[in-house]
């Protein structure tokens, strides 16, 4: 087809001979679409038993239009946990930059970390799992340091430490060692998520959201 230069774009003719630009497409709308449909797969198939050209069937594309996104099936899963991990890191800012009571604090992060997860995590807690047990029985360190969950933590528990210092400080919470107790939350936080991996059914998660605040303000309050 013949086409012509106008305005920096290459148009062509339909069939009516009227000149026609090219679809505009949207990377990063394009880019989502591809991560939501590569989510679908993993869950389906497992993140192992997953190829290219599955992902690329589910988003409606090429095998090579594609490889115009993401270098590799692990690209995508990475990409697609940092997009939730963010969405739930900028929720929970949001509501913690609302309130100066720590105890309000307390309350929203506990709600944020497990509620928002499950809410937009979709699968990803069971795909992960499946994913670095993968890696780990085939001692593929490139799979299991593909997400730096160790910078996770270590920003997670500054936040809930910040939180608890405040409390202190303000005279709502005992003196106790700040970094241990963020690290008790975030361990009981996994837990959680793992049990609801599991087995979806036996977990309440609004229920044991409120148990745990209820347990953690009783046991750190004045």
């Amino acid at each position: 087809m013949k086409g012509y230069i106008i305005n920096d774009r290459r148009v062509g003719h339909n069939k009516k001979g009227f000149k026609v630009a090219p679809k505009i497409v949207d990377k990063q709308v394009k880019k989502t679409e591809i991560l939501h449909a590569a989510m679908q797969v993993f869950s389906q198939k497992g993140v192992v038993k997953t190829k290219m050209i599955d992902v690329a069937k589910a988003a409606g594309i090429g095998k090579g239009t594609i490889y115009e996104y993401f270098r590799s099936k692990e690209e995508i899963f990475a990409e697609a946990f940092n997009l939730m991990f963010f969405h739930i890191e900028t929720q929970l800012a949001d509501l913690i930059s609302g309130t100066d009571n720590p105890t309000e604090k307390l309350h929203k992060l506990i709600e944020v970390s497990l509620k928002e997860f499950l809410e937009h995590s979709g699968d990803m807690a069971s795909i992960m799992m499946d994913f670095w047990a993968e890696g780990i029985r085939n001692k593929d360190t490139d799979v299991i340091n593909l997400i730096n969950l160790e910078q996770i933590y270590s920003e997670f528990r500054l936040i809930i430490a910040d939180i608890l210092s405040d409390g202190i400080n303000k005279g709502v919470f005992r003196n106790i060692d700040v970094q241990s107790m963020a690290a008790i939350i975030i361990a009981v936080i996994d837990g959680v998520l793992l049990q609801w991996t599991i087995n979806k059914n036996i977990i309440d998660i609004n229920k044991i959201s409120e148990v745990m605040f209820d347990t953690l303000i009783n046991g750190i309050r004045l």
